[in-house]
């Protein structure tokens, strides 16, 4: 079984209006179910480094009428172009395995989340024979959990997130 981004976004108890990330946006499955859960007073942020990515977001996007939702194309390990402490949640998931340096971009998310702001953090869990990432690149879940506490966050749960991927929730201290 795979994650649910609807089923995770849910453990973040978002309200209509809040404001928050779908970092690393890739297809955009995290930023719709983000996008419902904030209503049309909330503000969603899609980042990702991928530009062709980012247009066949747009594209869905405008075809679901979401329309509270802004495209950001960004490097993540070097900045993100959103206000500081200003948003109530961020959701980066399948993005770790991918980063060369994960601390950089924990510390640049570290900045654009309000203090007690959350964290979602989905990655996957191994290899999986090939399903998932390279062996080398899976950055485990002690690992991962290790590096959101260095960049200030500290865990509240472990959640469910299918038999391929690990899935927990930080606050920001």
């Amino acid at each position: 079984m795979f994650l649910t981004p609807d089923h995770l976004v849910k453990e973040l108890n978002l309200k209509a209006g809040d404001r928050v990330a779908d970092i690393g946006c890739g297809t955009g499955a995290y930023t719709v179910a983000l996008a419902r859960e904030v209503g049309d007073s909330g503000q969603v942020y899609a980042v990702d480094v991928h530009r062709e990515v980012l247009h066949s977001l747009a594209s869905s996007l405008e075809k679901q009428s979401l329309l509270n939702v802004e495209i950001i194309w960004a490097d993540i390990e070097k900045s993100i172009p959103i206000d500081s402490y200003s948003l109530d949640a961020v959701v980066i998931s399948n993005v770790l395995f991918q980063l060369e340096n994960i601390d950089e971009a924990l510390s640049h998310i570290s900045k654009i989340i309000k203090p007690e702001g959350q964290l979602l953090v989905v990655d996957w869990s191994n290899s999986h024979g090939g399903v998932g990432p390279k062996p080398n690149d899976v950055v485990n879940e002690s690992k991962a959990e290790e590096l959101v506490k260095r960049n200030g966050f500290r865990i509240l749960k472990r959640l469910p997130a299918g038999d391929y991927h690990y899935a927990f929730l930080a606050i920001s201290s």
